[in-house]
Formats: C-alpha cells, sequence, structure tokens
C-alpha cells in the first residue's frame, strides 16, 4: 500500500488531520532532538515517531520516552504499520510509558496503547554551609569574608526541568560582584533519586557589617517549573 516511510508518513498526517489534529512536521525540541509529527487537539500536545519497519519502531521507543520527559509533548507515541506491532514492541512500549499508534492494511489509524502523562517538573532547594575555618560555628562568616552555601536542588516531577538557575538573592550584608559565583545554571534536570544536583554559591559580606545574624534567601527556577525559595541564616563574627 506504501511504497516507502515518506508516503507511510504522509498518510499518518492526513488521517490525523482529518481526525481534527493541528499537525506539524519536522519539529525540533530541546537539544538536537526532532519530532517527526506534533500533533494538537484539545489542547493537548501529541509528538510523533514514524517508522516503517519493526526495528525502527523499537528504537523510536526508546528516543520517544526521552522525548516525553520534556516539556514540549504531553503525550508520545510511536507510529507504524499494524503488522510490526509485536509482543516485544508492545512490552518494550508499556514498559517505557510510550504510547503506540498504528495503521492497518486498510489505512485506518488505531491507538493500540495509551501514552503515560508524567507529572510536572518540581523542584525543591537544600543544602548545607561550607565548613568554615578553624573552631567557628558552621553558618559563621566575616566582615569582608564570603558566604557560601552548598546547593542541593532536587526535581520531583517526572518532566525534566529546563534552564535551571539556583541563585542567592543577595540583600543587607551580602553583595555580588558583576561576575557572580552566586548563580549557577543548569539546561537540563531530570527526575532526582536520593541524589541532587549541587552547586556550591557564594557572595561577599560587606566590611563594615555589625556582629548579628543576617538573612540571606536562596532560590531555584526553571522554565517549566515553579519557583522555590529558602532562607538561610548567617552569623558575622567580628575579626
Amino acid at each position: 500500500m506504501f511504497r516507502n516511510e515518506r508516503e507511510f508518513a504522509d498518510h499518518v498526517v492526513h488521517a490525523l488531520t482529518a481526525a481534527g489534529f493541528t499537525v506539524k512536521r519536522e519539529v525540533r525540541v530541546r537539544g538536537r532532538l526532532r519530532l517527526d509529527i506534533v500533533a494538537a487537539k484539545e489542547g493537548l500536545t501529541t509528538g510523533l515517531e514514524v517508522k516503517f519497519n519493526s526495528r525502527g519502531i523499537l528504537d523510536d521507543l526508546v528516543k520517544a520516552q526521552a522525548i516525553l520527559r520534556l516539556p514540549e509533548v504531553d503525550e508520545m507515541y510511536v507510529c507504524g504499520p499494524k503488522v510490526f506491532m509485536s509482543e516485544n514492541v508492545r512490552s518494550l512500549a508499556a514498559k517505557l510509558g510510550v504510547g503506540l499508534l498504528a495503521v492497518t492494511d486498510a489505512g485506518e489509524l488505531v491507538w493500540l496503547a495509551a501514552s503515560k502523562r508524567l507529572e510536572p517538573a518540581r523542584l525543591t532547594l537544600g543544602g548545607g554551609y561550607a565548613k568554615p575555618r578553624g573552631k567557628m560555628p558552621f553558618n559563621a562568616v566575616r566582615p569582608g569574608g564570603k558566604a557560601i552555601w552548598n546547593a542541593a536542588v532536587f526535581n520531583h516531577g517526572g518532566k525534566t526541568a529546563v534552564n535551571v538557575e539556583v541563585f542567592m538573592v543577595p540583600a543587607g550584608p551580602f553583595v555580588a560582584k558583576v561576575r557572580t559565583k552566586a548563580r549557577v545554571r543548569k539546561a537540563f534536570l531530570e527526575r532526582s533519586g536520593p541524589i541532587a544536583w549541587s552547586a556550591r554559591l557564594e557572595c561577599d559580606v560587606n566590611k563594615g557589617t555589625p556582629t548579628g545574624t543576617y538573612p540571606l534567601m536562596i532560590s531555584v527556577t526553571a522554565d517549566n517549573a515553579p519557583r522555590d525559595d529558602d532562607t538561610v541564616k548567617y552569623e558575622v563574627h567580628p575579626r
């Protein structure tokens, strides 16, 4: 019925359009990844990889799982001829949470297996004080010295957080230079296990700061996750 993968993909696009989807082809997503088809309907964005042979379907299931974690799509499907939707294909799709869209010999679309929908990225902050010199308390700093915080960032959502930034918000006695170490960036942060993304942050303490306890806010943001803030306290000790 179809002479090659291009004709097969054309048929899938026409069938999706007839079913009420708004369809785009060859859509670039994060990094160097590219989607064969992006179909949108009723506020839901579905990515599809189209393959015309059994090995290509298996390979694209792995690719589709990686794209499913990105914020550009809500669902991911691999589409191919129904005759190639073997038990191995179905089992791997179920294991990876990727949906299957099959095309019958008559050219009809059959949604064989539903795609998993992942929870949005959700960032939380943790961390600890850097170990000071001598016998000073861990949260002790000196006027003219540096406040250092070893930040730990967790992503508790299913989606990958993109363009993540963890940073200090200097105020009061705390200042950050133009070329600052008070802000660190990470392009992608996938779902975290027990090990967080760690980043060392530091800013300066004004030389004339009186002795006392001062708050310093630490924050984390991402393009697709709510901001999270934490406040830590530093004790300024006289020199």
